[in-house]
């Protein structure tokens, strides 16, 4: 399910009057990531669609830049959204690509 989502907002973005007017691609991963990390500790009851909302928006935002950069992206690589967020940064990140780590949430980070 979540792989169809993402297919539909990169679909979606394809669109030039749908496009961001945005300062760059690792612009738009880095800030989405810092939104990331501000929602994951979020617990009030809208917190699960706006999270999803929030990793849509990233995986979207590192696929656009992989794909920029010559990274081959399968859509299956999403069927584990986790995995194939962190396939996608460890790639580009072995390009140079500075990526900041992200902050690591769950009861092993304390």
């Amino acid at each position: 399910m979540y792989t169809k989502l993402l297919e539909a907002v990169l679909a979606h973005e394809a669109d030039p009057a749908t496009r961001s007017r945005s300062h760059g691609q690792l612009t738009d991963v880095i800030r989405l990531r810092h939104t990331l990390e501000r929602q994951a500790a979020r617990t009030d009851p809208e917190w699960a669609l706006q999270a999803v909302a929030d990793q849509l928006a990233y995986d979207a935002a590192l696929v656009r830049l992989a794909r920029r950069r010559g990274i081959v992206v399968r859509s299956d690589s999403f069927d584990v959204p986790e995995r194939g967020r962190t396939a996608l940064e460890s790639a580009l990140t072995a390009q140079g690509v500075d990526l900041l780590p992200r902050a690591v949430h769950g009861p092993d980070s304390t």
